[in-house]
């Protein structure tokens, strides 16, 4: 029963199809009548009759357009629905009917409707008063009512309670369908990538080797040109390899993490200084804090893997950021935690991928022609790791992107509160 949000959040692809088969189900096993309706009150099963009364409702119109039933039904519906709790009601004092919320996730997606049963041994006169409010022959009504037991509150308890635990085994149903559906998904990104992005280097590296055999033997400057080509490209193909190698560890918690006194700072300054080079070649300004003015920042972390998160913020700052654009490392520390932020004046992030950009595989195709999206999803593991957090905000498309990541400070050596300026290098 899987669903796909429509323009305002609500499921517009639930398999009500599937809930009519499960809940026609329940109308046999406890011959009550019942109907589901979705989010904006629009009847999406039923009414689903067994006993005789309920065929005689049916029959006689009650779930037609402006009928009592329709009302009736709607309003109780309504009332699950706002509330998240089940709800009851009853037509003349004799008719009993519940409401239960249909959930999923923290999600209201609608109510199901059920009883139209009588609470005690019904009588002539009080079949002829149901008959006259819901349009029914009363005479009819009583001639069905006298041959079929009362509901007792009891019996619609235990009804309530077993539609509940129908409800909760037929969403977690669909819950599992929906993950599995995800995880399909995923492998066919998966191969798809892996596929083309493991492909492309190895093609460039035979197109090299090929043209060095045809006659570039005898040039040494030719040589040494498709030489320092070719180990660019081993050295994509090594960390495409070496990403799927750590995602994986991440997904079976084999990631291994050193954790040891080390210094913030020097970790800081190593993933700048990794990606000066290619900061400048785009005229990029990078704006940093005096990180020596900071003293050593002492941090409990594998230093190795932490400059690793900030090499990854900062290669894909630079990545998205144009030809004289600028990028920001922001720090700060209070007793208790080290706050570092990295901003940039680059393409943004769409609001509709900012839930999903710490996921495997999750890309901005916009000037992303390298990589497998594993990245951020293997930073977010480290940080989590370290007891940290990462998050991310992005204005949209052209508004550049901000990521901030919090790492707890050592116990021993917790300092108060000191913001650091931001001087250009």
């Amino acid at each position: 029963m899987n669903e796909i949000a429509d323009a305002d959040g609500r499921p517009a692809g639930w398999d009500w199809d599937g809930w009519r088969r499960a809940l026609a189900r329940f109308a046999a096993a406890t011959e009550l009548c019942v109907c589901a309706y979705d989010h904006d009150l629009a009847r999406q099963a039923g009414p689903l009759a067994s006993s005789k009364v309920a065929r005689l409702l049916v029959n006689s119109g009650v779930w037609n357009e402006g009928r009592l039933g329709a009302t009736v039904e709607r309003d109780l519906a309504a009332q699950a629905i706002e509330t998240g709790a089940a709800a009851q009601a009853s037509v003349c004092d004799e008719l009993r009917l519940r409401a239960v919320p249909l959930s999923m996730g923290d999600q209201v997606r609608g109510a199901i409707v059920y009883g139209w049963a009588f609470a005690t041994f019904g009588t002539p006169l009080g079949c002829e008063r149901i008959g006259r409010q819901l349009g029914v022959d009363g005479a009819r009504l009583w001639a069905e009512a006298r041959l079929e037991s009362p509901v007792t509150e009891a019996r619609m308890t235990v009804y309530t309670e077993l539609l509940e635990t129908m409800i909760e085994s037929t969403v977690r149903h669909a819950e599992v369908v929906e993950h599995l559906e995800e995880l399909g998904r995923l492998r066919e990104v998966f191969l798809a990538s892996v596929s083309h992005e493991l492909r492309t280097p190895l093609s460039v590296l035979g197109t090299r080797i090929e043209l060095l055999l045809r006659g570039a033997l005898a040039d040494p400057e030719a040589i040494r040109a498709s030489l320092v080509n070719m180990k660019h490209h081993v050295q994509t193909e090594a960390r495409l390899v070496e990403d799927l190698i750590e995602a994986a560890r991440t997904r079976t918690g084999q990631l291994r993490i050193d954790m040891h006194l080390t210094s913030l700072r020097d970790i800081l300054k190593a993933a700048v200084s990794a990606v000066l080079p290619h900061a400048e070649a785009k005229q990029i300004d990078i704006a940093i804090p005096d990180l020596e003015e900071a003293g050593q920042l002492p941090i409990v972390a594998d230093a190795h893997r932490l400059q690793q998160v900030f090499w990854n913020l900062l290669s894909n700052a630079v990545k998205f950021t144009p030809v004289s654009g600028r990028i920001e490392l922001q720090l700060q520390r209070d007793a208790r935690t080290y706050a570092v932020s990295v901003t940039d004046t680059g393409s943004g992030i769409e609001e509709a991928l900012l839930p999903h950009v710490f996921k495997p595989f999750t890309k901005q195709l916009k000037a992303n022609a390298q990589g497998l999206g594993l990245g951020l999803s293997i930073a977010h593991h480290i940080v989590e790791r370290h007891g940290g957090t990462i998050s991310v905000e992005s204005a949209g498309r052209d508004a550049g992107a901000a990521f901030h990541v919090t790492l707890p400070v050592p116990v021993q050596t917790r300092p108060q509160r000191r913001p650091f300026g931001s001087p250009s290098l």
